[in-house]
């Protein structure tokens, strides 16, 4: 929708998992091509464009004018219909990103109860990122999960499970980027449960309205 309101020339970026150094590198050529003709470059970044954002412009000896935006690290919980803190759930919430430098993992925080982890462009690696939450940063395997895919979109989609299970799920339901993943009991706090008292678990559409188990 927003690119139909482009006037002007625009190319789009496929950042997918396993592409985005490549992805990221035309980005750079594209910016300094147009720059060097003396056109009006634009980098249009969802969410706040300075988390996980690349300042580029400053190397091509422009100073941009930035846009702020809301990162995905609070809307996509807030469109899943999943709060970041709540009381007796959560006080405290941390952002992270599902790769490091060079495609590395990055350093996991210790687990703590009363704490959200949002993981952002970690979909790709969500096996790997959750044994290693068990394994090495001491998260309990049934601490629960939620990923929520293409958030705002009318196509999004909240995939609801644990640490055992949300990688099993996600494959399931083909669970593709741009996805928010979001870790901490305030998962269930406004989902709810199933007719069962069980907390939901499978793929929830429409923000809860709709539950398929």
């Amino acid at each position: 929708e927003i690119l139909d309101l482009i006037a002007g020339e625009y190319k789009v970026a496929r950042k997918v998992p396993g592409c985005a150094e490549l992805a990221q590198h035309e980005i750079y050529a594209w910016a300094h091509e147009g720059i060097s003709q003396g056109k009006h470059v634009i980098r249009l970044k969802i969410g706040d464009p300075f988390v996980f954002g690349r300042e580029m412009f400053r190397r091509f000896g422009v100073e941009a004018n930035v846009i702020p935006g809301v990162s995905a690290a609070f809307s996509a919980p807030l469109l899943g219909n999943i709060p970041v803190t709540h009381r007796g759930a959560a006080s405290q919430v941390v952002m992270c990103t599902g790769y490091g430098r060079n495609g590395t993992s990055p350093d996991l925080i210790q687990y703590h109860k009363e704490q959200t982890v949002v993981f952002l462009m970690a979909v790709g690696r969500l096996r790997e990122l959750c044994a290693n939450l068990i394994n090495l940063a001491g998260y309990p395997p049934q601490t629960p999960v939620a990923i929520v895919e293409k958030a705002g979109c009318p196509d999004q989609r909240t995939v609801v499970g644990n640490m055992l299970t949300i990688a099993d799920l996600s494959e399931q339901f083909k669970v593709k980027p741009p996805s928010t993943i979001v870790v901490g009991d305030v998962v269930n706090v406004l989902i709810g449960e199933d007719d069962a008292g069980e907390s939901v678990t499978g793929l929830v559409q429409n923000m809860t309205q709709s539950i398929m188990l």
